[in-house]
């Protein structure tokens, strides 16, 4: 017998026995102490006789009018469950009428519990829901949550479901309420500055991608795309900054989404922003939306990406093939040529070069030449990729001198952890845009350290359910 005694907020002694049952015969097939059955049967009776207690001293305190500090009428008892993480609790749930004092003429009720739980759980529960949710799929969450607490079997993966949907929307909602103050206390204004030497933390960068998910919807594209961004300040190696994920793909949303993901880092309306991207159509509208100034760069990680190719090609032609190497004897230092002229900013050079190269290659590809064909292809495809972010390659190597990035390397990061790790990676599920955009923000909000604040920001001093033109002003009170 487990014994727990304590005082209220009253002076009253609280008394609660929790019986576990041991037998010595259970020592014989290795189950030694205290098991995670007893545990919950544990924690549940104690939760029970904790709640129950916290909710009438509750209901007690709001009883008292605070105007007149009399009591209110009663209207009548109900019962209300609650689901905490340690199982469900029953308790009795009164509801007040309004004081007729203070208020006369006017008859109304307010319950007294949905004032601190509104959603009939606690808000640990919702938020450990919604944080399994998030990483792992809504079965294997639900079945975690019963083999440790106590919870009762109604908690199925389409609970977990809809918590961190629903979560997910209170969260969003939040971000909106955010977004808009962003765009109304943050105006246009031009870096006025001393630039500093080596200070790398004057500049703010966005670096930005996307990722592509399977979609539910029959009447949609099979993938649909979401915008994941990662924003700070600093130079290469210093920490990241803050994630955030839109499924909304329109300029002022992303802009928007940037702007407080830069406040929470400093940004004031002052300061030079830098967007790093992949030079994808959707994310050229961002640049252009931003405060000024703001700089767009192409990440050098997809250049790069995009010569190694063909490096490779041209060293294996310049190697094996002899034949070849006479109408091209440089082909291997003109894509090298091509590689450097890109990497220090000089995209015109590079354009000249590439299409003298195609041109060389012309003839080759008409004698159905497989390296020198498949050559030629890479090569108008990087000529076209040059040709449409040409204003957005700059000197790489003197920005890399300068500690500064140079690539989405924390994009490419956030999309892996954000997305792909959820959604994507041996995930055999299809989303809806809805559900993914609720998902991303729980996950985000996870991953940024917010969750459990911005899930406790919903709490407020409960206010009496009295419209305000009835409600008295502490001058007419006293006059009263």
């Amino acid at each position: 017998m487990i014994t727990i005694e304590g005082r209220n907020e009253f002076g009253e002694v609280c008394r609660k026995q929790i019986q576990v049952d041991k037998s010595w015969e259970r020592l014989r097939v290795g189950e030694i102490g205290l098991s995670i059955d007893d545990g919950k049967a544990i924690m549940k009776s104690l939760q029970s006789a904790v709640v129950n207690q916290e909710m009438e001293t509750y209901a007690l305190f709001r009883r008292v009018c605070p105007d007149c500090q009399t009591f209110r009428p009663v209207k009548d008892y109900t019962k209300r469950r609650i689901r905490t993480v340690f199982g469900t609790v029953e308790v009795r749930n009164p509801r007040w009428m309004l004081c007729q004092d203070c208020h006369p003429g006017m008859v109304g009720g307010f319950t007294v519990l949905k004032e601190i739980c509104p959603d009939r759980a606690t808000p640990e529960l919702m938020e450990l829901t919604a944080r399994l949710g998030s990483m792992l799929p809504y079965r294997q969450a639900a079945r975690m949550l019963a083999e440790f607490l106590p919870i009762e079997p109604t908690e199925t993966h389409a609970t977990v479901r809809n918590r961190t949907i629903r979560i997910g929307g209170l969260l969003d909602d939040q971000l909106v309420e955010e977004a808009w103050q962003s765009r109304s206390e943050i105006a246009d204004q031009c870096q006025l500055e001393m630039q500093l030497p080596g200070d790398h933390r004057k500049e703010f960068v966005i670096s930005v991608d996307t990722a592509h998910i399977r979609g539910a919807d029959p009447n949609m594209a099979r993938n649909f795309e979401i915008v994941v961004a990662r924003c700070g300040r600093g130079g290469r190696g210093d920490v990241g900054g803050r994630y955030f994920v839109t499924s909304n793909t329109d300029r002022s949303e992303i802009r928007d989404r940037s702007l407080q993901a830069l406040r929470k880092e400093g940004y004031c309306g002052l300061g030079d922003v830098t967007v790093i991207s992949d030079g994808a159509e959707i994310l050229k509208r961002l640049p252009r939306a931003m405060p000024t100034p703001t700089k767009h760069i192409i990440d050098w990680f997809h250049i790069a990406m995009k010569v190694q190719p063909m490096q490779q090609i041209a060293d294996h032609l310049v190697r094996s093939r002899s034949d070849l190497v006479e109408n091209l004897p440089t082909i291997d230092r003109d894509i090298k040529a091509v590689k450097w002229r890109l990497w220090h900013g000089r995209a015109d050079r590079a354009i000249r070069d590439l299409e003298r190269i195609i041109a060389q290659l012309q003839p080759l590809r008409r004698e159905n030449e497989l390296c020198s064909g498949r050559l030629h292809r890479l090569g108008s495809q990087l000529l076209t990729y040059i040709r449409s972010n040409r204003g957005a390659i700059i000197n790489y190597g003197a920005r890399y001198r300068a500690g500064l990035r140079v690539a989405t390397t924390l994009a490419e990061s956030a999309v892996y952890s954000l997305v792909a790790k959820r959604m994507v990676k041996k995930q055999q599920m299809r989303w809806s845009q809805h559900g993914a955009h609720m998902l991303m923000q729980v996950r985000t909000a996870e991953i940024n350290g917010e969750l459990r604040d911005r899930l406790r920001a919903r709490f407020r001093e409960p206010e009496p359910q009295v419209p305000s033109l009835f409600k008295p002003k502490p001058p007419l009170l006293r006059a009263a």
